[in-house]
């Protein structure tokens, strides 16, 4: 369906007062993509880049961050000391892992240097 059909649905259901579900079923169109439409066209209107749709299989949400695990051999005892805390800085498809000793000026300079064409 074209982006003005679409418009005219959103707008048929905005005037409804029925809910995402109801309104879906009764127009032969799912609730996800119904609902992506609304704001769909409220981003086109406010001009802001489009986001993906819910096509079919496609589940809610976005990135998931992951997180490394390490496992510690059966027996051993954790250590005294924690590790350092660092910090990844990203400037494009980059990755810079930042110590706690780290050299400020060195770090801008890098950053400076990733972030130009």
């Amino acid at each position: 369906m074209s982006a003005a059909k679409w418009s005219e649905l959103v707008s048929a259901w905005d005037a409804s007062g029925h809910g995402a579900r109801a309104f879906a079923e009764a127009h032969g169109v799912s609730e996800a993509s119904l609902r992506w439409w609304k704001g769909e066209l409220a981003r086109r209107a406010r001009q802001e880049p489009a986001r993906r749709s819910p096509g079919p299989g496609r589940k809610r949400g976005g990135n998931v961050a992951l997180a490394r695990v390490v496992r510690r051999a059966e027996g051993s005892s954790p250590s005294i000391e924690p590790e350092p805390v660092r910090l990844m800085v990203a400037v494009g498809d980059a990755r810079i892992v930042v110590s706690p000793d780290f050299d400020a000026q060195l770090l801008r300079a890098v950053v400076r240097a990733l972030g130009q064409p």
